[in-house]
């Protein structure tokens, strides 16, 4: 019986030496490429998260001043008919205040972490919203109505 030592040997444009090797630094790689771009992942989140930790309360307020593309659904479960607009400005005070569909709903919010707290009125009634502040600049969340009492709405606002 021939030793598969031999047999991988004769078979092999390389030498047993060069095989083993070869088999070693292509197993080193692979697994090295996984550890790779696990910690690439790792440390570009701890990256983002640092920078976000370095922005002021005041920084981060004004990095939502602008205008977003509103959609969601009703406390019933039914999509917006449409979309709306929400505009965002920065009071004196360092208040947030909201206008939404051009004065129709107008609201006051305040940023506590990466959550933005909102309340707002209609001639419908007073509204309070919880908006997470996401990645890539959207903000989406949950809303209620008085009168529509333990019943909420969702919304995702789009930096437009």
């Amino acid at each position: 019986m021939i030793p598969r030592r031999r047999i991988l040997a004769a078979t092999s444009p390389l030498g047993w030496r060069q095989l083993v090797i070869a088999v070693a630094l292509l197993a080193a790689g692979v697994a090295g490429g996984w550890a790779t771009s696990a910690t690439c992942a790792a440390a570009a989140n701890k990256a983002a998260a640092t920078r976000m930790s370095n922005v002021t309360d005041r920084d981060m307020k004004q990095m939502l001043v602008g205008s977003y593309a509103v959609t969601g659904t009703d406390p019933d479960g039914r999509g917006y008919s449409g979309t709306g607009i929400v505009d965002i400005s920065m009071a004196p005070s360092g208040a947030l205040e909201l206008d939404w569909d051009n004065g129709r709903r107008v609201g006051i919010g305040q940023l506590l972490n990466n959550v933005l707290m909102v309340a707002s009125t209609t001639k419908a009634g007073t509204v309070i919203m919880t908006m997470n502040v996401n990645p890539g600049g959207t903000l989406s969340g949950q809303w209620s109505r008085r009168r529509e009492r333990g019943y909420e709405g969702t919304a995702h606002w789009t930096r437009i």
